[in-house]
């Protein structure tokens, strides 16, 4: 048995041409357009949406849309009422402290003659239990 197999022998390299400078000014090889980089493209994440944004426009959204626009109004409402007070009680509080000062100064004025008709009616009280006291003594 004899095998024929034929055997193959490499190319010869040929020895490489040096290039002159004006060969390679004649040889111009035409620029190649590169594309532009894209960006790579971002998928956009898309919310889940909610059970109220699934049935917004049901039959079903309609008391749901109701009761939060009157809890809406409740708290503007509330925050109106907060803003009324919020100024009442100012003018309340420079009232009341220009009425405290002025019933400093007349309470200054008066401190004096206060104690001198409080010692007068204590004084009367006390000749008036001492008459008592007398008559009484008498009695008895």
């Amino acid at each position: 048995m004899t095998d024929n197999v034929e055997v193959k022998q490499a190319p010869e390299k040929k020895a490489p041409v040096a290039k002159t400078p004006v060969a390679k000014a004649q040889v111009k090889k035409p620029a190649a357009k590169k594309a532009p980089a894209r960006k790579p493209r971002v998928k956009k994440v898309v919310p889940e949406k909610t059970v109220f944004e699934k049935l917004e426009n049901s039959p079903i959204a309609v008391p749901f849309k109701v009761a939060n626009r009157t809890f809406m109004a409740s708290l503007g409402l509330f925050s109106f009422a907060q803003k009324e007070l919020d100024k009442r009680l100012s003018a309340f509080d420079k009232t009341f402290e220009k009425y405290a000062k002025e019933g400093e100064k007349v309470f200054g004025k008066w401190e004096g003659k206060v104690e001198d008709i409080r010692d007068d009616v204590e004084e009367k009280v006390e000749d008036a239990r001492d008459k008592v006291r007398e008559t009484f003594k008498k009695a008895a």
